[in-house]
């Protein structure tokens, strides 16, 4: 979620908060076209409440841009309390402003070419071994292969252990991914 901060009021687009404390959290979870109806009824811009949160919605590609051009200036990031508590005080995503800039800058390193090269060789390794597992395989359920695929590269690459998806540890990070965005 993101919140616009301004020195002085603004006036709102338009939009409709919803019933008092549970504002308009119900259809968001219930109504599949919650977002087409919001969008046909208010345009691309619109307020509403959800999850006992003011909230102003932006949809599309210009939205975006204001968005991330204007992070830290206009925008401030927020994520519900069980998001925060996952993902630690110090983690990037929860801090804003030196903090997360410095740290941004620092993490920035991992994706810089002369890494990214460094990380092909483990990468085509994983990679191969699980091109050979589904050759072997009959029948493939794209999901669970993709996450383990995934899972498998990135922590040979970031905690350096091999065949994670086959440990303990997938089961723990799939509970905490579970938690990740739960509403509590």
């Amino acid at each position: 979620m993101t919140q616009l901060e301004s020195k002085k009021p603004a006036s709102l687009p338009p939009g409709d908060k919803g019933l008092p404390l549970i504002g308009e959290s119900l259809s968001f979870l219930f109504d599949p076209d919650f977002g087409k109806k919001k969008l046909k009824k208010y345009g691309h811009v619109y307020k509403t409440n959800i999850f006992g949160n003011n909230a102003v919605i932006m949809i599309g590609a210009e939205a975006n841009q204001f968005l991330f051009r204007n992070e830290n200036q206009y925008v401030v990031s927020t994520w519900p309390k069980s998001t925060r508590i996952l993902l630690g005080k110090l983690s990037l995503s929860t801090n804003d402003g030196t903090f997360h800039t410095s740290r941004r800058k620092l993490l920035a390193q991992a994706f810089k070419p002369r890494a990214l090269n460094s990380y092909i060789p483990k990468m085509t390794e994983i990679t191969q071994q699980y091109i050979d597992k589904w050759l072997q395989t009959k029948e493939l359920t794209w999901y669970p292969e993709l996450r383990d695929y995934t899972f498998d590269v990135a922590c040979s690459l970031l905690i350096s252990i091999d065949n994670a998806s086959q440990t303990k540890l997938a089961s723990y990070f799939e509970t905490w991914v579970k938690g990740l965005f739960r509403v509590c």
